[in-house]
């Protein structure tokens, strides 16, 4: 597949996949509304927690792992890859294009990369990226779990709506912005500062699995736009600890 092919077929799944991101997960008669409904003033983090964590479903507080196969849709062109993280902490995502695979790991003890090239590299940092991750998806942040300090930071307006922002933090400088409909509990997305880069990460395309409320798409906004469609997810299955080590010999 020549480049520019697959930079065509990256615009139209980027598009399809931003089209899905706020229609999911509303009914009919919200999505036809002309105008968001107003935010209150007197909405508070507790409520706005208690509104997100019921939209997430009945067996969403009892998360423990998720397991979930994609594909990526960037300019270059088209990725497999699998995702497997735990409420701990312990993350390892994997890419793969053109006979190499991109693999990064982060644990408690220490992360990793490798790009499939030559020996593993240190990624430092990457653990506590990773923990911070899991707090804010298994929901632990929002709950003032893990280290995390949450408050009211007004409201936003991302792809044509106006959402409730709550905003967490770790007591240093990086922000963690989660972006919710205060009537509904609807995520739209996250937005994230870590060490001085910017990313947003929306998420759509909402399905039940196993009582949990999972996104089925999502688009990332960064240095490049990723789009992401998801084909299985499997949750609170047990994660072979092999996939956490490093190669013997890096």
């Amino acid at each position: 597949m020549s480049l520019p092919s697959a930079g065509r077929r990256w615009a139209r799944t980027a598009l399809a996949l931003t089209a899905s991101l706020l229609t999911a997960g509303l009914s009919a008669a919200q999505v036809a509304s002309e105008a968001p409904p107003p935010i209150d003033a007197s909405q508070s983090v507790r409520s706005i927690v208690a509104k997100y964590l019921e939209f997430r479903g009945p067996a969403y507080q009892q998360l423990q792992t998720i397991h979930e196969r994609f594909f990526l849709e960037t300019p270059a062109g088209r990725q497999l890859g699998g995702l497997w993280m735990d409420r701990d902490g312990r993350f390892r995502r994997e890419t793969g294009a053109a006979g190499l695979r991109q693999v990064a790991v982060a644990t408690a003890d220490g992360a990793w990369r490798s790009d499939g090239t030559g020996p593993p590299q240190d990624d430092p940092g990457a653990s506590e990226r990773a923990r911070r991750y899991a707090a804010l998806a298994f929901g632990d942040a929002l709950t003032g779990r893990d280290g995390a300090t949450v408050s009211l930071a007004g409201t936003a307006d991302m792809e044509d709506k106006t959402w409730s922002v709550l905003r967490v933090t770790f007591g240093d400088a990086d922000v963690y912005d989660v972006l919710i409909d205060p009537t509904t509990g609807l995520l739209c997305c996250y937005r994230i500062t870590e060490g001085g880069k910017a990313r947003v990460e929306l998420f759509g395309d909402w399905r039940l699995v196993d009582g949990v409320r999972m996104p089925f798409a999502e688009m990332t906004h960064a240095a490049a736009d990723v789009g992401a469609q998801v084909g299985m997810i499997e949750l609170n299955r047990p994660i072979d600890p092999s996939l956490f080590q490093r190669p013997s010999g890096g």
